[in-house]
């Protein structure tokens, strides 16, 4: 009996067994096979005592991850090659955390409607990029085509510091250095300044 009670309240996979029909009465989300009680679904174990029946019920949080067609927010983990760059995948459109993280590749073909020689033109280690997906699977293929799409903080490749969107000017820009970059950027770049430093 210690073992039934143990399993109360435990997550079960679908064909794990529970118990065996001398002991309880399958409910739902169970299925027998021979004398022996199975869960039919992925849930949690609830145990009726009094009535001796055993049910799996559906667990109620939802598997958040990537699905085709979404746009996610990442960071720019590695580019191991000039035309194209490893981004970790973390949160949804409303920056909602997924259950871990995932790999999203961005080739240099997806960056821009136009042509964009390389990968570095468009993005920069450690930086945040909002992206669409294009595949059910990890790792995700990204990308920022779309005018909402992009890098959304760069830091400049110079001093670190964070580059800054000039309204009426292309580029980012570097208020501290003054150094000026091409990324390609998402239209809700965090960072927007009135006035650039000229170099």
């Amino acid at each position: 009996m210690s073992r039934i009670s143990e399993l109360h309240g435990k997550i079960v996979f679908p064909g794990e067994e529970l118990a065996v029909i001398e002991e309880f009465i399958p409910g739902e989300g169970c299925y027998v096979d021979g004398a022996r009680i199975y869960a039919a679904r992925l849930g949690r174990v609830v145990i009726d005592f009094a009535t001796r029946r055993i049910n799996v019920a559906p667990l109620r949080e939802k598997l958040r991850v990537p699905r085709k067609g979404a746009a996610v927010h990442g960071y720019v983990q590695l580019i191991p090659r000039e035309d194209l760059a490893l981004i970790t995948i973390v949160a949804d459109n409303r920056l909602k955390s997924y259950n871990g993280s995932f790999t999203g590749i961005l080739h240099v073909s997806q960056v821009a409607v136009g042509r964009v020689n390389s990968i570095y033109d468009a993005v920069g280690l450690g930086e945040i990029v909002r992206a669409t997906v294009l595949n059910n699977t990890n790792p995700y293929i990204l990308s920022t085509k779309h005018v909402t799409d992009g890098v959304i903080l760069a830091f400049c490749s110079r001093c670190g510091a964070p580059l800054y969107r000039v309204p009426g000017e292309e580029g980012l820009v570097c208020l501290r250095c003054g150094n000026r970059e091409t990324r390609k950027i998402s239209s809700y770049y965090f960072l927007v300044a009135r006035k650039a430093r000229r170099k």
